[in-house]
């Protein structure tokens, strides 16, 4: 019976080893996801469907590859953001390890520049911040994972040294900042997109670069904006409370 289950596990084993041919139908699989997500929704969007704009004539790949859209959702994300990390730790090494701490500008473009560059120069970046931004919107899919792993990576690099350059702004502040700058630059640039396809003529949409940094400009600006005097006395009667409760 012990020899029969380690042979099953040899066979799943090998089942699951991905060859270079079932590699590149897995990301078509993902980027056909991606595209119609982005497009109709992800709840308005089937497997089967998927399958299709993949050109999988077997009906059951995504279903192989993934078991569930939640799957799938997933491994969209996982894909993008492996991408993400690796042009995030490029800039982050190329900082000068002198200056500390670093400017709060710099860190806010370490943020954002790799998400424009996945966008205008990978296969199927137009789509990809559509999708993030309805992930980051949808009333069922939970972000803890996806958090987890984003922080796991480079942007928890980015927190925390932009945390080292802000010791002035209060924990119960700084956090819920840098989540309300994350939804912003998402769903700025998922706007950008979507509408550039509809009005590509209009000014607006002919200088990418000045709706970049000025969306840099007004994210360093939230991060790093002073806390008001109402703001610490929220915080100061939070505290007094937690420490009665305690």
């Amino acid at each position: 019976m012990s020899s029969r289950g380690g042979g099953g596990q040899i066979m799943l084993k090998a089942r699951t080893k991905l060859t270079p041919t079932s590699t590149r139908t897995r990301e078509q699989l993902i980027l056909a996801g991606e595209r119609l997500f982005a497009e109709q929704g992800i709840d308005n969007v089937s497997l089967r469907q998927i399958n299709a704009e993949a050109g999988q004539r077997n009906s059951s790949a995504s279903h192989y590859h993934f078991g569930s859209k939640e799957s799938l959702v997933t491994a969209i994300s996982d894909y993008r953001f492996e991408h993400l990390n690796e042009r995030r730790n490029a800039m982050l090494a190329a900082l000068s390890p002198t200056v500390e701490p670093r400017p709060v500008r710099t860190l806010i473009e370490v943020l954002v520049y790799p998400i424009v560059e996945e966008i205008d120069n990978s296969e199927g970046g137009e789509n990809f911040i559509r999708f993030i931004s309805q992930v980051l919107g949808h009333p069922t899919i939970s972000l803890i994972g996806m958090w987890r792993s984003q922080f796991d990576g480079s942007v928890g690099q980015v927190y925390h040294a932009l945390r080292a350059a802000l010791p002035e702004i209060p924990d119960e502040v700084f956090g819920p900042r840098f989540g309300l700058m994350w939804m912003l630059a998402v769903n700025g640039l998922a706007d950008r997109q979507r509408l550039g396809e509809v009005a590509k003529n209009t000014l607006a949409f002919s200088l990418p670069v000045l709706f970049i940094t000025n969306l840099v400009d007004s994210l360093s600006g939230l991060i790093s904006a002073p806390v008001s005097a109402s703001t610490l006395t929220e915080i100061h009667e939070l505290r007094a409370r937690g420490e009665r409760r305690s």
